[in-house]
């Protein structure tokens, strides 16, 4: 009598859990009628959650982007300065070279010499428009950035706002007995 109890309540508890996992794989996916009312009556286009997220997502690939940009920078501007210190040595030793027989006229002497005076100054026009590229893209990233912190508050304030935040808050602080 008390076995039969037991195997009726176990036979109940494994139906009543093999239901519930059913109700939950049928939940999120739901019936007919419960398509065709969302799509009439949910207004599309106000998922915030995932328009939360893909700003959360793009703020921080132009984060990355930034980040690794400036890495880059640093690593570019030394190895510019290496090799133009490089050149500019090498450039000094083939000028002092060539230069040293006495035969030469004074033309071909100064077109030898050239690229002493001419690579510094290759060297720093590098220089200034690689800082000024890294600089544009930084203000470009600056600004986009801005404008998804804007967009992300705007619409967690447009949540805050269809959720009536404010008044919950209040209602919170005014009958919250702890």
């Amino acid at each position: 009598m008390g076995g039969e109890e037991n195997k009726e309540t176990a036979a109940d508890s494994q139906d009543s859990s093999s239901l519930a996992v059913k109700k939950k794989r049928s939940g999120t996916r739901g019936g007919i009628l419960s398509r065709v009312w969302k799509a009439v009556f949910r207004p599309h286009g106000d998922d915030f959650e995932k328009r939360l997220q893909h700003i959360f997502k793009e703020e921080a690939a132009v984060l990355s982007r930034v980040n690794r940009r400036s890495r880059n920078r640093r690593k570019i501007t030394r190895h510019l300065i290496f090799f133009s210190v490089l050149f500019e040595v090498i450039a000094v030793v083939y000028a002092i070279l060539t230069t040293r027989s006495m035969d030469l006229n004074w033309k071909m002497r100064a077109f030898r010499v050239l690229p002493v005076f001419l690579l510094p100054a290759l060297s720093s026009l590098a220089y200034y428009a690689f800082v000024s590229f890294t600089r544009m893209c930084d203000h470009r990233d600056q600004k986009t950035l801005v404008r998804l912190q804007a967009e992300r508050q705007e619409k967690i304030d447009e949540l805050k706002e269809k959720t009536n935040y404010y008044s919950t808050q209040q209602l919170i602080q005014v009958y919250n007995l702890s």
